[in-house]
């Protein structure tokens, strides 16, 4: 294969949107999708290397391998090495040790399997992983570890049925990341069986399955379409955007109609030039630097960058990656400078070592020693959430009848009961104490990214809405339940406030109908990052703690939707509870209160943030219930209590 420069700078289109989004520019608000491009490029450039290898009978396993190494680990070790130094100064003990599990993984290429295990990439904790893009180069490698080998026999064995081979899983592969969109988000973004297709993709289109087209006006047309499709899906994709499955259609397609057309075009002229095509040659180094670069500047100030501090680390990443491109990857591919055996010694040395150093980290409880007491209290916070989340809590995984749920308070019939979302889990716990004071006691229906919102569908939790239909129907059915307390992340539907904001309504409605006081619990202040890890930074760096607050305007310029639709329910079984009544003073919200964490992330009130907001009820629990009588449940609860459990760091 003769060297393409439109290739350079179709992979410089790639990797600055990916920058550009990572950096929180908003116009680049779909600059992930440079990821698929990179993997269409990949699987054009290798297997057309392998098929010209395989077609003179050249091909090797080993010399595959070797230049893979040599492409790949020499820069992936220098960033690792780099990090571990920068989160040995920096990170927190927990961090250090998130880290250090996140570097093994990666050593490994399986750090896609450790994220999707963790979280979702949107997640606001993705943010403070220096190793998350990684995820990528682990996609690529496992689908390396196959293929060349399928290739092979495909090509010995069944060579007229190449494409009777290759088609099918592409289309497997890609019949499941449409699938899983919708009903397995997180594992189709992060894992391989769903993205293979897109590497298939570039694999096909070096094997001719798409005809060449010699007539320039033709050419000009479709590699200007391939060039439109990738710039609509960086400028109007957006991280609410179902991805990949059916969109990610737009940037592969996009990269197959340039790599095939755009040679010889005014789109080729364009992705030919210099510039691109050298931020091309460095996009390799760029991709590997750019996001470490940006996640220790951010631990470090504290908030995400904006401004001179966005442009410093743009800057800092292609310096980076120039530096690394020259002096790290371009030494290591001349074979004549360091033998294979050499190269091979040395991945292999380097890996574990740098293995046995991160193990070491990850078992030291992130190198704790390094900080005083504090920190490590501090950051302990992290686990303050209900210590019955697992047998309490509903999710995806965990799903079990409503005749099981959680009571919490007194020995005696359950007259309140809170539905919602994960926001309302420690506050079930926490009103526990309260209920139990007023001899009462509460039910707890809550699932995971799932609001109180009857119709409402949430892409990541397919099953959201059969399930609030089932506790509606219990709610309604059950005449002892007087009192319903309503719970949601409010903020986390602002992107969707129609569709909310009416299932809300229907799920009022439905409530009031069958009799029950409704009590609308108003939203919880949010912050950017870990309440706890940051205060532990705070105590690290000899920062005051009441210098960490979220600031109120924000919060209500946030919720600002959620507070005109809760302000717009109106009754006398109305009941109205507001957390920033205790959480908010003047002009900030408070995150800690005499040096206690009152959230165990970014979002959700830890069991002391539970606690410090529960007086809030008591004139809830203290007034008689609305319904008629109390009937006794005819079903044994899971648990009881919760005054004898007090998770403490």
């Amino acid at each position: 294969m003769r060297y393409q420069p439109e290739i350079d700078g179709l992979r410089a289109l790639a990797v600055l949107p990916v920058l550009f989004f990572h950096s929180g520019w908003a116009v680049f608000s779909g600059g992930y999708v440079g990821v698929d491009v990179f993997f269409v490029i990949s699987g054009y450039l290798i297997t057309g290397i392998l098929a010209a290898e395989l077609a003179g009978n050249r091909f090797s396993i080993l010399n595959f391998y070797e230049r893979r190494i040599r492409r790949i680990m020499p820069c992936l070790l220098a960033v690792i090495i780099a990090s571990s130094v920068a989160a040995a100064l920096l990170l927190v003990p927990l961090d250090f040790r998130d880290f250090a599990k996140s570097v093994v993984a990666t050593l490994f290429f399986a750090s896609n399997i450790l994220f999707f295990r963790q979280s979702g990439y949107f997640d606001d904790a993705s943010e403070m992983k220096p190793m998350l893009h990684t995820w990528s180069l682990a996609v690529e490698e496992q689908y390396y570890i196959v293929f060349p080998i399928l290739l092979w026999l495909i090509h010995r064995y069944a060579r007229d049925s190449l494409f009777l081979v290759l088609a099918p899983l592409a289309l497997l592969s890609f019949a499941a990341s449409v699938w899983g969109v919708r009903h397995a988000p997180a594992f189709t973004f992060f894992m391989a069986p769903t993205r293979v297709w897109e590497l298939f993709a570039g694999a096909l289109l070096a094997l001719g399955l798409v005809p060449a087209i010699e007539q320039r006006p033709v050419r000009e047309v479709l590699s200007w379409v391939g060039f439109g499709l990738i710039v609509y899906a960086i400028i109007v994709f957006t991280e609410s955007t179902r991805f990949p499955g059916l969109n990610a259609l737009f940037p592969v397609i996009g990269a197959v109609l340039l790599i095939q057309f755009a040679r010889g075009t005014s789109v080729g002229w364009l992705l030919s030039r210099k510039v691109p095509v050298f931020v091309g040659l460095i996009s390799y180094s760029l991709y590997l630097w750019h996001w470490p670069i940006i996640v220790f500047a951010q631990y470090r100030l504290g908030h995400d960058l904006s401004g001179l501090e966005t442009l410093a680390a743009i800057v800092a990443s292609l310096l980076a990656a120039t530096v690394s491109w020259r002096y790290v990857e371009r030494p290591f591919r001349v074979k004549g400078l360091i033998s294979r055996r050499k190269i091979f010694q040395g991945a292999a040395a380097a890996t574990a070592g740098v293995a046995v150093l991160a193990v070491a980290g990850v078992t030291s409880n992130g190198w704790a020693g390094r900080f005083p007491e504090q920190v490590v209290r501090l950051e302990g916070y992290a686990n303050a959430y209900s210590p019955r989340r697992g047998e309490c809590h509903r999710d995806e995984g965990n799903v079990f009848p409503m005749e099981e749920t959680c009571i919490y308070g007194a020995d005696t019939p359950p007259t309140f009961a809170v539905w919602g979302d994960s926001h309302a889990i420690e506050l079930s716990y926490a009103l526990g104490a309260v209920a139990e004071r007023h001899q009462r006691s509460v039910l707890q229906f809550t699932y995971s990214s799932c609001p109180p919102s009857l119709g409402l569908d949430i892409s990541i939790r397919p099953h959201c809405r059969e399930y609030n239909d089932m506790v509606a129907a219990f709610l309604t059915k059950e005449r002892g339940i007087s009192t319903v307390i309503l719970v949601a992340a409010y903020a986390a539907q602002s992107k969707q406030p129609a569709p909310f904001s009416d299932g809300m309504r229907k799920t009022v409605a439905l409530l009031l109908a069958a009799g029950k006081r409704v009590v609308l619990v108003y939203p919880i202040p949010t912050a950017q990052a870990s309440i706890p890890r940051t205060l532990a930074r705070y105590a690290a760096s000899g920062t005051s703690l009441d210098a960490l607050t979220i600031d109120k305007r924000a919060y209500l310029q946030r919720n600002a939707y959620a507070f005109r639709l809760l302000d717009s329910f109106s009754g006398a079984n109305i009941v109205r509870i507001h957390p920033d009544e205790r959480l908010c003073h003047g002009e900030i919200c408070i995150v800690q209160a005499g040096g206690t964490p009152l959230y165990y992330d970014n979002q959700h009130l830890s069991i002391p943030g539970a606690e410090y907001v529960a007086p809030l009820f008591e004139a809830v629990f203290d007034s008689a219930p609305v319904t008629a009588e109390s009937q006794p449940v005819a079903w044994q609860p899971r648990y009881r209590g919760s005054q004898d459990l007090r998770p403490m760091p």
